[in-house]
């Protein structure tokens, strides 16, 4: 009986949330960029992954998001004038989305990684976003950093990274970057389908299997490891 309650209750919850206008969260902690990895531009946009709770909506709906100012725990290193928060987007009939932010290239990046941290709030669009996780922590750079895709695809097939075998990674596909994101709904700039991927591994050598699968990936050699990385 007590089991039954339980399997009640959850059955309960899940359909009072998709029943509700729905709400909308963050699908990564974290995103990572690099004006290193794009050679020549001065600004550009990111768009860092949502998600929304809920019924789709065959209308588009957007999302706001601001600074994060009043937590001692997410701490601004990136002057305002570096990046703009531009705000997100829903597209209709989607459960996937993004909130997009301009950032700007500047001498000073060669040897620094800023930070900023953003939240989603409240609009007319989504009212709750309480669910989950509002708050993205974004760094930005023109060195060496580890990729925004790296912990959402990359390490499976590639392993823990470092600067040096992100390095030997891009000198062998002859790349700047690796766009592969699946399921990203900025498919303008992560556009590398699943088949894509796979030959872009057999023809540079740098080859690895998707260890969720229970098969063995490729692992940083030991001559690419570095305490510094």
């Amino acid at each position: 009986m007590f089991v039954g309650i339980i399997s009640y209750s959850c059955d309960q919850e899940k359909t009072m949330l998709f029943d509700t206008d729905g709400s909308v969260y963050f699908t990564t902690s974290d995103y990572s960029y690099s004006f290193l990895d794009y050679p020549g531009k001065e600004t550009d946009t990111i768009k860092c992954p949502i998600q929304i709770f809920g019924k789709p909506s065959d209308t588009e709906r957007y999302v706001e998001a601001e600074l994060v100012t009043d937590d001692t725990s997410k701490v601004n290193t990136a002057p305002e004038g570096l990046y703009r928060i531009l705000g997100g987007v829903v597209p209709a009939d989607a459960q996937l989305g993004y909130v997009s932010v301009e950032l700007k290239h500047t001498d000073e990046l060669k040897d620094t990684v800023y930070v900023f941290h953003i939240r989603i709030v409240p609009n007319d669009d989504f009212k709750d976003v309480s669910y989950n996780n509002r708050i993205v922590a974004i760094q930005f750079t023109a060195k060496e950093i580890q990729p925004a895709n790296w912990n959402s695809y990359l390490r499976w097939f590639w392993g823990d990274y470092s600067t040096r075998w992100w390095q030997f990674i891009k000198e062998a596909t002859e790349r700047t970057s690796i766009p592969y994101w699946p399921g990203n709904a900025d498919t303008e700039t992560w556009w590398m389908s699943d088949g894509e991927f796979e030959a872009l591994q057999g023809a540079s050598g740098v080859c690895g299997t998707d260890s969720r699968e229970g098969s063995s990936r490729r692992t940083e050699p030991d001559a690419f490891r570095s305490d510094a990385d």
